[in-house]
Parts: C-alpha cells; structure tokens; sequence
C-alpha cells in the first residue's frame, strides 16, 4: 500500500482520535460536576440533619420538607451519576478504539516504509552490480588483441 495514502488515513483518524480525547475530557468533567453537585447536597443534609429541632410546629414541618426535598435531590443525584458514568465508559471505549486504530495505521506505515527502503535498497544494488558488470566488459581487450591469462605464464 502507498504510504501516502496511509499518512492520509492516519491523519483523518488522528482528527478522529482527537475528537474522541475531546468528547472524553467533556464526559469526565460533566461527571466531575455531578459528583461535587452531591457532594453540596450532602454538605446540605448534614447541615440539616444537625439543626436544633425547632419548637414551632410549622418550623418543624419546614425542616422536615427540607430534608425529605434534599433526600430526593440526592436520590436524583445519583441516576444522574450514574448516567455520567455511562457515558464516561461509552467515550473512553470509543477514545480506546480511535486510539488502537491510530496505533495500528502507524505500526503499518512504519512497515510499508521499511517495506519501501529495503526495496530501494536491492534496486541500488541491482544498479550498482550492472554498472559494475558494464565497467568490467568496457575494460575488456577489443577482440583482435591477444588477451594474456596470467595462469599460463
């Protein structure tokens, strides 16, 4: 295969990779959010937890709404966690698949190179034998002199 074209594929699967890193961060920081958004709503509940309970009947009823809104929120809070989890497992399985395919594109680009110079390499061999081969008949005497054979002598 034509290392050019490779390049080219590896270049539109790097793009593709890096967009996959992109999406990734952005799933890691939506579920970074969700976890400190739980953490305040648990900052929260202790706070209302520990209140002095209040004498007034409507005051009493009123913490005890709060706690019961912010047993709820927390209870919401982890679906959504869990949802951001989801969907930082989908994007790093998809960064993993971009990322092995860069991989693999590069490993086959470094062989197709390889494949490329030992090629080049034998046709400078060939060449350099045939010019070797034309220099050695170029010295040979014309066909009319006497050659000497030096095992005669």
């Amino acid at each position: 295969m034509n290392p050019q074209r490779i390049e080219r594929l590896l270049r539109i699967r790097q793009i593709g990779e890096t967009e996959a890193t992109r999406e990734l961060g952005e799933r890691i920081a939506q579920l970074n959010a969700a976890e400190a958004q739980r953490e305040q709503l648990e900052t929260f509940q202790q706070e209302y937890l520990a209140a002095s309970m209040p004498q007034d009947p409507n005051t009493l009823k009123w913490l005890a709404g709060m706690r019961q809104k912010l047993r709820e929120a927390l209870e919401q809070q982890a679906l959504r966690i869990q949802a951001a989890e989801s969907q930082v497992e989908t994007a790093r399985e998809q960064w993993l698949e971009h990322h092995r395919d860069c991989m693999s594109l590069e490993k086959l680009l470094e062989r197709t190179r390889a494949e490329d110079q030992r090629h080049q390499a034998r046709r400078q061999q060939v060449e350099q034998d045939m010019w070797a081969t034309r220099q050695a008949f170029a010295r040979e005497p014309e066909s009319g002199e006497r050659t000497v054979n030096w095992q005669e002598s």
